[in-house]
């Protein structure tokens, strides 16, 4: 999830409780909250201002998928029980500033869940048991997303896809959580060590360790893209169909191989 710097002020402002819109939280507790979605932090002399913090934070976050699990937990009802805050009025504030970003908070069950204009994003708990069939199904909404000529939301998504797919992987390979610094180099690091993707010349011919050496750049290379795509970056050039097209196929091509790698793998063990 990617929101603009605008939005990231807001924010900041928002979680931490200085406009009221939700309760308030000291140092302290802003510290503890944001441990719970793999900060690694501690409360102590010299720390920054509460709305300060706390936007540093969302802006660390910006662009990975615990954007919106830290949104998402700042409006658990849960923590409005015996709060005089209307926790619906407060999401009806906040989802005029998300709106602008191309995201909404809606109610889902009990929860309050963050959608974009094609239902619910793409993230680590939605891929537990992943499938080809719900790859495709992704890759389809990217696709969408082009045809109404987003491109960069096209970009964004390929990448939230990427990240989240290697995420799971490593979950599952580890049995907890990981603490993601949102670089996908790193997950895909990560990655080829569990799935035994290491280049080998006295095993693999030379051609398919050509189309290996091709997966660690569509790594970096969709890294860099939605990163020069979002509105963090400036622009280096105006973003084509064409370019969007290009990274939303390799990104599916990616995420298949790895999935593939991954059943061949178990079978094997």
């Amino acid at each position: 999830m990617k929101v603009t710097e605008r939005t990231i002020k807001f924010l900041g402002r928002t979680l931490c409780g200085d406009n009221g819109l939700l309760p308030r939280k000291s140092g302290p507790q802003l510290v503890d909250f944001f441990v719970e979605y793999g900060a690694d932090d501690i409360y102590e002399q010299g720390f920054p201002s509460r709305w300060k913090y706390t936007e540093d934070k969302i802006r660390e976050f910006n662009n990975t998928p615990t954007l919106k699990k830290i949104i998402e937990g700042s409006v658990d009802p849960r923590d409005f029980i015996e709060s005089d805050i209307e926790l619906d009025k407060s999401i009806e504030k906040i989802n005029e500033y998300l709106k602008y970003d191309g995201f909404e908070i809606k109610p889902v069950g009990n929860y309050n869940r963050i959608t974009d204009s094609k239902g619910l994003l793409v993230e680590p708990e939605t891929v537990t048991g992943l499938s080809h069939d719900f790859i495709k199904e992704q890759i389809e909404k990217c696709h969408r997303k082009i045809d109404e000529g987003d491109f960069n939301g096209a970009i964004t998504n390929a990448r939230s896809l990427a990240e989240a797919v290697m995420i799971e992987i490593i979950e599952e390979h580890e049995g907890k959580e990981i603490k993601n610094d949102g670089k996908l180099e790193n997950l895909y690091k990560q990655v080829k060590k569990i799935l035994n993707l290491s280049i080998d010349p006295s095993i693999l011919p030379p051609t398919v360790i050509q189309i290996l050496s091709g997966l660690d750049s569509i790594s970096s290379g969709l890294a860099g893209l939605s990163n020069n795509s979002g509105d963090r970056h400036a622009n280096k050039f105006k973003t084509r169909k064409h370019h969007a097209r290009l990274a939303v196929n390799a990104t599916m091509t990616f995420v298949d191989f790895l999935l593939d790698s991954r059943k061949y793998q178990s079978e094997k063990t």
